[in-house]
């Protein structure tokens, strides 16, 4: 089985996640559309040109078809160390799955942390990136679309609490990288990384570029 390794695509750009908190909307998508950006699962509905979708359950791509017919990087993780799951559609690359917890600095690798939205960060880490402004990590309540039907989960607040533990863990684990990593959602619950306004960041970002 052939693995995928993240090339250094963005070495020194400022990147976008985009994830699926109730914050999410067209407008945030758009805001961003200039910048390298991971949609995580369903939110790649507002960002279908998005440079990476990545989506960790494989159940997922199998109930979003669609998703396959769109331009960028389609991503996932192995099912368990070694195993490639029989749902992942072969055109989705996978990375390695190499633990729970932390972060491995091989590019091909990527820790689990309980969630998609940890590990799309991951990426973008290995990719290179200067900074990642964190969109749609509400981490309470809803998703900004409906719920994912079964057999695919939908958080509550034990796995958004759940959630918090990881990404703990996992800011500690990236500190060392220098990577900055500014949480851009409005009322998140995530409390481990710098916050500031999406029109803040973006503000920034275009300075360095000038």
């Amino acid at each position: 089985m052939s693995y995928w390794t993240v090339p250094p695509m963005w070495e020194g750009r400022t990147v976008a996640i985009l994830a699926s908190g109730p914050s999410m909307s067209p407008a945030v998508a758009a805001a961003v559309g200039h910048l390298p950006r991971i949609a995580i699962n369903s939110t790649y509905r507002l960002a279908p040109d998005a440079d990476v979708i990545y989506a960790a359950d494989a159940r997922w791509w199998n109930a979003n078809p669609e998703a396959m017919s769109c331009p960028g990087i389609l991503a996932s993780i192995e099912h368990t160390p070694g195993k490639r799951s029989k749902e992942t559609p072969e055109a989705v690359r996978v990375l390695r799955y190499t633990g729970r917890h932390g972060f491995d600095a091989d590019p091909g690798c990527l820790r689990t942390h309980t969630n998609s939205g940890a590990q799309a960060l991951q990426i973008a880490v290995h990719a290179r990136a200067a900074r990642v402004l964190l969109c749609g990590f509400d981490m309470r309540g809803a998703h900004w679309h409906p719920q994912h039907p079964d057999p695919m989960g939908n958080p509550d607040a034990q796995t958004f609490a759940k959630f918090l533990r990881a990404f703990r863990d996992l800011a500690v684990a990236l500190a060392p990288t220098g990577v900055s990593i500014i949480n851009c959602t409005p009322g998140s619950a995530l409390d481990c990384f710098p916050r500031e306004p999406l029109a803040d960041a973006l503000h920034v970002s275009a300075m360095g570029a000038a």
